[in-house]
Order: structure tokens, then sequence, then C-alpha cells
């Protein structure tokens, strides 16, 4: 009888102690397997990451340099809110834009601290962009609707000056070509010189023929002596 009660005291005993778990082979392996392609996730990740924030740089000097060359010949300023700066940063009561593309950053002290556009991370320079381009599309639109007022006034006077006649006659010429009085003066003074030139010809001959006679009439006097 006590040796029953031993066995059976023995069997719940080894019943209550938790079994030992057996490693399978298949298993580690595939753990290993999740953590290199968990790695390799990370090193794609992480290059894609360098790539972004070349590109994000790039990108944001190329915003900024053309936004300043917009803006620099309106030769304005534009008043930008704090926040758009700096969200957690009560300090600072105006910011404005420059025409040279300054950031000029006040405070409550009075005093002033300027940074370039394109110094600021690509999230400040968004909010910047959302609130300058509105400003500066109306202005452009502005300038345009002068700029066509002045450009129609003068066609128009443009037009009416050319109806009054001018002061001074002039001689225009077209292609080359000479007026036909000018070509008929051209005409007279040729035919002018050419009689000149034949009548100092006939001159020279008659004096020659009258030497020449007198020559042989010499001649046939002293033959005849």
């Amino acid at each position: 009888m006590t040796e029953t009660k031993v066995e059976t005291t023995v069997e719940q005993s080894q019943a209550q102690q938790p079994a030992t778990p057996h490693k399978n082979p298949a298993q580690g392996s595939r753990n290993d397997l999740d953590i290199n392609f968990a790695i390799k996730s990370l090193q794609e990740e992480t290059q894609q990451i360098f790539e972004l924030i070349e590109m994000e740089r790039t990108y944001g000097a190329e915003v900024s340099t053309q936004l300043k060359q917009i803006i620099n010949p309106l030769n304005l300023s534009y008043h930008i809110k704090p926040e758009s700066i700096s969200k957690t940063d009560s300090s600072i009561s105006d910011v404005v834009l420059t025409p040279q593309g300054m950031v000029c950053v006040f405070n409550n002290a009075g005093s002033m601290i300027s940074r370039p556009l394109e110094s600021f991370q690509s999230d400040v320079l968004i909010r910047i962009l959302l609130e300058v381009i509105p400003e500066i599309k109306v202005m452009l639109n502005d300038k345009r609707q002068k700029m066509s007022g002045r450009v129609m006034t003068l066609e128009k006077v443009a037009k009416e000056l050319r109806k009054v006649p001018a002061l001074v006659p002039t001689k225009p010429t077209f292609g080359g070509k000479t007026n036909s009085s000018d070509q008929q003066n051209s005409a007279v003074d040729t035919r002018e010189k050419s009689n000149t030139g034949q009548n100092q010809q006939d001159a020279m001959k008659s004096v020659l023929g009258d030497k020449g006679k007198f020559t042989h009439d010499q001649a046939e006097e002293r033959e005849i002596h």
C-alpha cells in the first residue's frame, strides 16, 4: 500500500515538470534568414534616405535660386508669418523676405537675424513658398497691366505722329535707284562734257592743219626763189 502511494507521487511530480523543448534545425535557419533579410532591407532603406536627402538639398537650392531671380527685378519685400519659420518659437515678431533672397527674422527684444533662403529646411522653404508665390503673382499681374497700358498709349501716339507731314522733304532712295530728275541732270552733264571734249579736239585739228599748210607754202616759196 505504501509503495503504491510512492509511485503515484513520483508520477505526479514528473507530470508537473515542464517538458524540455527540442530545437528544430530548420526553424533556426529560418530565423537567420529573416534577420539577414531585415538587415538587407535596412540597408536599402538607408541608401534611399541618403539619396532623398541629397535630392532635397539640390532641389531646395535650385528653387531658392529661381525664386530670387523672380523677386529681385520686382525690388519688393514680402512679410511672412512667424509660424512659417518656427511653430514653437514665440519670440519671433516679424519675418521679411528681401528681394535679394535674405530672410530677416525679428524677435520681441528688437534684434534681427538674417539668413539666406536656401539655408532653411525644405519644410520651412515650402511654407515660405506657399505664402510668397500668391503675392508675387498679384504683383506680376499688376505690373503687366501697367506696362500694357503704357504700350497701348505709345502705340496710339506713334500712329497719330505718322500722319503728321515732315517739315523738310527728303529724297528717298529705293533699292539704290535714283530719281528721274537726277538721271536727266547726269545725262545733260555727260553730253556737255562730250561736246566740250569734241570742240577741243576740233580746235587742235584746225591749228595743226593751218600750221601744216603754212609750212607747205613756205617750202614752195623757197623752191621758186
